[in-house]
């Protein structure tokens, strides 16, 4: 149940922004320093960046603009890493997962 959402992204140094069909915020926007600071926030823009502090240690900030979302990380991004968080941004609006291969 869900949609995916489709993803684009781009790596500029530490930042990987990645574009979505999908808004997830509001016009001024949310930024996440950390896990628990997304936890606390309640919304939506707040769970994705929860998912995506818990997936990757790495993650130094996230800020969620509309339908954009830029993740700087203190590592750098591979392209697995970058494709790695776009997955979970991908599958962010499906509820049940498939238990189809």
């Amino acid at each position: 149940m869900g949609q995916l959402i489709e993803v684009d992204s781009v790596v500029l140094g530490d930042v990987a922004v990645f574009d979505t069909d999908r808004s997830f915020s509001g016009q001024e926007g949310e930024t996440y320093a950390s896990a628990a600071a997304a936890d606390a926030s309640g919304t939506f823009p707040g769970l994705v960046a929860s998912a995506l502090f818990s997936e990757f240690p790495s993650i130094v900030s996230v800020y969620v603009f509309s339908n954009t979302i830029s993740i700087r990380s203190s590592g750098g991004w591979s392209e697995d890493l970058a494709e790695a968080a776009a997955g979970i941004i991908r599958n962010s609006l499906v509820y049940y997962a498939s238990n189809r291969q």
